[in-house]
């Protein structure tokens, strides 16, 4: 059939002969049922579900109905398509086989919830209600010799290109950290992990109201991480075993040269936090979710708990 441009699902069917448009609304009820809030539109010339991004296309070619969920559904699905011509992408129907309606909708809400777990945090999410506590602590950075600078979503302070401190607001508290927090005195008592065991060297101060910021207390701390700096003292990556991957992102790695070499250039510890969180996860869904989590974190070069902030 000759190629047309549509601007809708249902002029994409009308184009097809009547036994031929049972079989695409079809497809498009299973769809729809499985995901009855996602947006039909057309993208690639394709019939196509939005939710928070593409979640699925699907188009007629003469041997086959083609579906498209994108790889990480096709990867985590495997064994279930095995019967079924698959590509990076792709998965053909044959024309003379019944739709396989369950398997359709599971991939279709394996794509929902890899769309839901790929919304970034808002780190200015609670700003509002720590207004204060933001102005006040601007306040006392600006009396350092500290270049402001915008990473992670977030204000960052930096002295001589290396970080030393930022700030957020959250529902519970506001939180001052130090990324080289591992290194201070702190002789209030007040530092904390904000995630233990992972994020090494940055340490949190937090508050719970904006009366227990004491302006004198946080400019020595302040003071002491500048200090930091101008020693040298910052934590050394730790040298062990070559790293061997986690079998989902070692696939990853096989199949996805842009991602292998993004991956590659990254710190080795930063490498091992990836790892670890890919590993840690009990059940192969949820694995395949948390690869698809960090890509976009890999791509930009970043560690996986560089924003960490409470």
């Amino acid at each position: 059939m000759e190629s047309a441009h549509f601007t809708n699902i249902d002029e994409y069917i009308a184009q097809f002969d009547d036994k031929q448009q049972v079989l695409l609304q079809s497809v498009r009820e299973i769809i729809r049922e499985a995901a009855p809030e996602a947006k039909e539109t057309i993208s690639y010339q394709m019939p196509t579900f939005r939710q928070q991004g593409n979640l699925i296309h699907f188009a007629l070619s003469k041997n086959h109905l083609g579906i498209y969920p994108g790889p990480a559904a096709i990867t985590f699905y495997q064994a279930e398509l095995a019967s079924y011509k698959t590509s990076k992408g792709a998965i053909q129907l044959p024309l003379d086989q019944p739709i396989p309606k369950a398997l359709l909708q599971k991939i279709v809400q394996f794509n929902l919830e890899k769309q839901q777990d790929k919304v970034a945090p808002d780190w200015k999410k609670y700003h509002s209600q720590w207004q204060e506590a933001i102005e006040k602590t601007q306040a006392i950075v600006q009396d350092f010799p500290l270049q402001k600078t915008f990473k992670w979503g977030g204000d960052v302070y930096t002295f001589q290109g290396k970080n030393v401190l930022s700030y957020a607001g959250f529902k519970q508290h506001f939180a001052i950290w130090f990324y080289n927090g591992v290194f201070l005195s702190d002789p209030e008592q007040v530092l904390v992990s904000g995630s233990e065991g992972k994020t090494k060297g940055l340490r949190q101060w937090r508050f719970s109201h904006v009366d227990e910021m004491d302006a004198t207390k946080i400019a020595r701390y302040i003071e002491e991480a500048i200090q930091t700096v101008l020693d040298g003292k910052e934590l050394k990556t730790e040298k062990g075993k070559p790293l061997v991957p986690t079998a989902f992102l070692a696939a990853l790695l096989e199949s996805d040269s842009q991602f292998s070499e993004a991956f590659h250039k990254l710190t080795p510890g930063r490498q091992r936090e990836y790892n670890a969180f890919i590993d840690e996860a009990k059940q192969d869904k949820t694995k395949q979710t948390r690869l698809e989590k960090i890509k976009p974190l890999v791509a930009a070069g970043v560690g996986l708990h560089d924003k960490y902030k409470g």
